[in-house]
C-alpha cells in the first residue's frame, strides 16, 4: 500500500531560496530542471516567492521573469548555463586580464591612486549585457499583478552602512522590515540591483544604488532564510551548494596554505556557512513551536515552517579540478600570477569557472540529486494532494 501524505498545506505559500556561489549556481539550474520535470505543466508556478543572493540572485530573476511559465523559464536557464563562456561574465582575453590585474595591483597595493585605478580584479560588464538580453522587469511586474508571483527579493550588502539589505517587490500588502544590521526595502528592482547582489568582493566592482555602494549579498547576511519568511513563506525549498556528507579528511599539507587555498575558504565561508547555520536556527524554532504552539514569541509570533534542502552529493571543488585545463590559457596565467594554481585553488576557481563543461556537469549533478529526492519533492509540492483533488 503506498505511503499516505496528509493534504494539509494546499494553501501554503512556497518559497525558493537560492544562495550565492558564482559558477556553482549551475547546480541550482540542474535541480530546477528536475523539478520542472516532476511538476505538471498545467500546475502553475510552484514557487510564488523567490529570493536570491549573489549568483543565486541571477537565477531568482530568471525565474521571476518567467513566473507565468515555470517550465519555459527553467528551459531558458538550462540553455544559458549549459553554454556559458567566461567572456559572457567578465572580460577574459589575455590583454584585458593582465592589464586590469596589473592596474588594480598598482593602484591598490602599489603606489598608484586607488580612486583612479580599476575597482576590482575583473571587469564584469559583459554580465550586465547578458542580463539585459534575458531579463524583463516589465514581465515580472505583470506576473505580480496577475498573481503568478507573490514576491521576489535580491539581497546586497552596503559598503556604506555595513547593513544587509533585501530589495524586494511583490503584492501590495507586503511591508518593509528592519532587524539588527539587516532590512527589507521595497523598490522597483533593476539590473543595477542584480549586479550589486552578485558583486563578489575584490573580484567584481561594487555598484552604487542611491547614495550607497553595494556589494555581494552574502556579506553580512546572517539570516538568509529571513527574507522569505518576511515575504510570507510557510514552506521553503533551499538549494544548497555544499556537499553535506563528510567523505573523510584530506591529507595534511607540509606547507602553509597558499593564497588560493585561503581565498577559497573565504568564499566558502562567505557563500555557504550562514545558510546552513540559519537552517539549524529554523529547525530549533520549529521544535519550539511544535512543543509550545504558535503562541511562542521571539521577536514576534512564531510559526512552523516546513523546509526541504537539496544539496550536492559530490564536492563541487573536486569537479572543478577536472575542468581546470579547459579554462582559457590567459585566465589560468592570470590566476597563476596571483598565486592560484590548479590543486590548492580548486575552491576559489570553482566560483569563477563559467565554462560549458563545468556548468554542464553541475547541471547534471543537480538533476540527479533532485531526482534522488523525487518523493520528498513531490510531497513538499503537494503534488499527490493536487492529483487527488483532480481525481
Amino acid at each position: 500500500m503506498p505511503e499516505q501524505h496528509e493534504c494539509t498545506n494546499q494553501n501554503s505559500r512556497r518559497a525558493l531560496i537560492l544562495g550565492g556561489g558564482g559558477a556553482r549556481a549551475a547546480y541550482q539550474v540542474g535541480v530546477l530542471k528536475a523539478i520542472a520535470e516532476i511538476v505538471p505543466e498545467n500546475s502553475g508556478n510552484p514557487f510564488p516567492i523567490v529570493t536570491g543572493t549573489s549568483a543565486g540572485s541571477i537565477n531568482t530573476i530568471a525565474l521571476a521573469s518567467n513566473a507565468d511559465d515555470f517550465h519555459l523559464g527553467v528551459a531558458k536557464m538550462v540553455g544559458v548555463w549549459s553554454q556559458f563562456r567566461l567572456g559572457q561574465v567578465f572580460h577574459a582575453d589575455g590583454w584585458s586580464l593582465f592589464k586590469r590585474i596589473w592596474l588594480w595591483t598598482w593602484s591598490h597595493v602599489g603606489f598608484g591612486n586607488r580612486n583612479r585605478g580599476p575597482a576590482s580584479l575583473l571587469d564584469n560588464e559583459p554580465l550586465r549585457d547578458l542580463l539585459n538580453e534575458y531579463v524583463s522587469f516589465s514581465k515580472i511586474d505583470k506576473s505580480i499583478e496577475s498573481g503568478n508571483l507573490h514576491a521576489y527579493c535580491l539581497t546586497a550588502c552596503s559598503y556604506t552602512s555595513g547593513e544587509s539589505t533585501s530589495f524586494y517587490d511583490g503584492q501590495p500588502e507586503l511591508s518593509d522590515w528592519r532587524r539588527t544590521h539587516r532590512e527589507g526595502r521595497r523598490v522597483k528592482l533593476s539590473i543595477d540591483h542584480l549586479m550589486a547582489s552578485s558583486a563578489i568582493p575584490v573580484v567584481f566592482p561594487s555598484v552604487k544604488l542611491g547614495e550607497e555602494h553595494f556589494g555581494d549579498g552574502s556579506m553580512r547576511q546572517v539570516s538568509p532564510i529571513s527574507p522569505a519568511v518576511h515575504l510570507g513563506a510557510d514552506k521553503i525549498l533551499i538549494i544548497g551548494l555544499r556537499m553535506e556528507a563528510k567523505l573523510g579528511l584530506h591529507k595534511p599539507s607540509k606547507y602553509r596554505p597558499s593564497l588560493g587555498q585561503i581565498s577559497g575558504y573565504i568564499l566558502d565561508t562567505l557563500f555557504l556557512n550562514s545558510l546552513y547555520a540559519d537552517v539549524e536556527r529554523l529547525e530549533r524554532i520549529n521544535d519550539l513551536v511544535a512543543a509550545n504552539g504558535s503562541d511562542s514569541e521571539i521577536d514576534g509570533p512564531l510559526k512552523f515552517i516546513e523546509h526541504l534542502i537539496v544539496s550536492p552529493s559530490e564536492d563541487i571543488a573536486d569537479i572543478a579540478v577536472k575542468h581546470y585545463k579547459k579554462l582559457p590559457k590567459a585566465f589560468r596565467g592570470a590566476m597563476s600570477l596571483l598565486g592560484m594554481n590548479r590543486g590548492d585553488s580548486r575552491r576559489f576557481l570553482s566560483y569563477l569557472m563559467f565554462i560549458k563543461p563545468f556548468c554542464q556537469e553541475l547541471i547534471e549533478l543537480g538533476y540527479k540529486d533532485a531526482m534522488r529526492q523525487r518523493r520528498e519533492i513531490e510531497m513538499f509540492l503537494d503534488l499527490e494532494c493536487t492529483q487527488a483533488i483532480e481525481d
